[in-house]
């Protein structure tokens, strides 16, 4: 076999990010994955969205003679790569009230995303979240019941199957236990049931899933995605295994090529080769020698390669013309805004509240978040939002708090008489970082009223709770009608 054909054999076992949008005529990858930064966030950028992926995808095409995968994690909630004109983003997990609600937010993500050129989402979170101090699944998680989230993953499956989205669960065997985030570092945890049933409960009609960078000491010493073991409890499974980004640091104590061979001997048929552009040009390289030097590796990457190629083809055809597409989310549009209620609710002294609003003092506005969210705008949407809520009435001043480092300066600050005046203090929080809370702790050591609007995280406590969750579009106009009625009226909220 000539070493070009072999190539384009092992690469299709690769899933890209775009740093050089060369990388994608070099070989016959399995696909790429767009995040926020490839994405044009403009009044056009859906136009443009659309056109990038029809582009890509001709080109493959007309190189290579293949279909792609156009692939996103548009989960929603604090993971998503762009909104959506004219109406929200779905909103977290966390939130969905119900099965319906699950079983249609799925389906007008999948069908947005199809209308868009889109063929894989790597949704949905299928962790269970029972550790409620969970770094990086938490609200992304539907609940910490792993029955609740077995019957909503499955209503979200259906959706996206009958949108002809592949929807990946992840992160198997489950994530939702750990107290580290595998994107910085390599977690350690048990596997229980519990977190195996939402995977094993949905294993008929889940079409593909996504390992995690966790190590099950009680199973294996190597991460699930290095894992034989781990990767075999799943076995037999006709759908395709993804790995999560393998560039992240929770495997950086591994050798590339130790990573490379081992995720594909333990079960993963996609290798997400993320970040430097010549990493991807060497696990090309490096995988294409194995292929040629051990035909034991040979036969593995080979039925693979058939495999990929199967579900490729099979999740790019087009079962709805892009104006039946758009007739289904505008049909679906409608029952977001009018019939898709998302409850305002609230833990503590409401009347707190009404205090702050009404103050004649100058406002301080603590807004919690991180450099992501302060990136793709949230933080701008809630300044907007206080700012119309305290309009006519009283300066408003904004503390953002976007990386855990500027904690200890504002806890430094606290002491400042102005602030100390400005009681209650009104926290916007939009993360799930445990010193955040740590920080809202302090405050009330110090004999501070505390109020804190929770935009996504369910488990924060302070003196008034107003718990909004999440923070898309609908979220917010749903929090600005129930400030209006509670406050009955209050001057300067634009009701739309």
């Amino acid at each position: 076999m000539l070493e070009k054909d072999i190539k384009n054999i092992v690469s299709r076992l690769i899933l890209v990010d775009i740093q050089d949008p060369g990388i994608l005529e070099k070989y016959p990858f399995a696909g790429y994955i767009l995040f926020y930064k490839d994405i044009d966030h403009s009044n056009n950028g859906w136009i443009k969205l659309k056109e990038m992926n029809e582009y890509y995808c001709r080109t493959f095409r007309e190189k290579f003679g293949v279909n792609i995968f156009v692939s996103v994690d548009q989960e929603g909630g604090v993971v998503f790569r762009f909104d959506y004109p004219d109406f929200p983003a779905i909103c977290s997990q966390a939130v969905v009230p119900n099965e319906q609600s699950a079983y249609i937010l799925s389906k007008l993500n999948g069908y947005i995303l199809k209308y868009l050129g889109f063929n894989l989402n790597f949704s949905p979170v299928m962790d269970v979240n029972t550790n409620t101090k969970n770094p990086i699944i938490n609200i992304r998680s539907f609940s910490n019941d792993h029955k609740v989230v077995s019957l909503l993953s499955k209503k979200y499956i259906q959706g996206y199957n009958e949108a002809n989205i592949l929807c990946t669960g992840k992160h198997f065997p489950g994530h939702g236990d750990t107290s580290k985030d595998s994107h910085l570092e390599l977690p350690i945890a048990d596997l229980t049931q519990e977190h195996l049933y939402p995977f094993f409960s949905n294993k008929s009609i889940l079409p593909s899933i996504m390992s995690a960078h966790v190590v099950y000491r009680n199973i294996d010493d190597l991460p699930a995605t290095l894992s034989k073991k781990v990767l075999d409890l799943y076995q037999p499974y006709e759908g395709l295994v993804f790995s999560d980004a393998l560039n992240m640091n929770a495997l950086k104590s591994y050798e590339w090529e130790e990573i490379l061979i081992k995720s594909l001997q333990a079960g993963v048929d996609i290798l997400l080769v993320l970040g430097n552009d010549e990493l991807k040009t060497k696990s090309v390289e490096f995988l294409s020698k194995e292929f040629q030097k051990n035909p034991v590796f040979q036969k593995l990457i080979y039925s693979k390669y058939q495999k990929i190629n199967k579900f490729i083809d099979k999740y790019t055809r087009n079962f709805k013309t892009s104006d039946l597409l758009l007739e289904e989310i505008s049909s679906m549009r409608e029952w977001m805004f009018k019939e898709y209620h998302i409850p305002i609710s609230y833990k503590g002294e409401l009347d707190l509240f009404r205090k702050k609003i009404y103050s004649n003092n100058h406002q301080s506005i603590f807004i919690f978040s991180n450099p992501y969210l302060r990136q793709i705008g949230i933080n701008s949407q809630i300044k907007n939002l206080f700012e119309e809520m305290f309009k006519k009435k009283v300066e408003v001043e904004f503390v953002e708090v976007n990386e855990l480092k500027e904690v200890e300066n504002i806890q430094k600050s606290i002491g400042d008489e102005k602030l100390r005046l400005n009681n209650p203090i009104l926290i916007c929080h939009l993360t799930l970082d445990v010193q955040h809370e740590s920080f809202i702790s302090t405050l009330k050591s110090m004999g501070l009223r505390v109020i804190v609007i929770s935009f996504s995280n369910p488990y924060v406590d302070a003196d008034l709770v107003i718990n909004v969750k999440g923070f898309s579009r609908v979220h917010l106009l749903n929090f600005k009608r129930w400030v209006y009625e509670f406050l009955e009226g209050i001057d300067g909220i634009d009701i739309v």
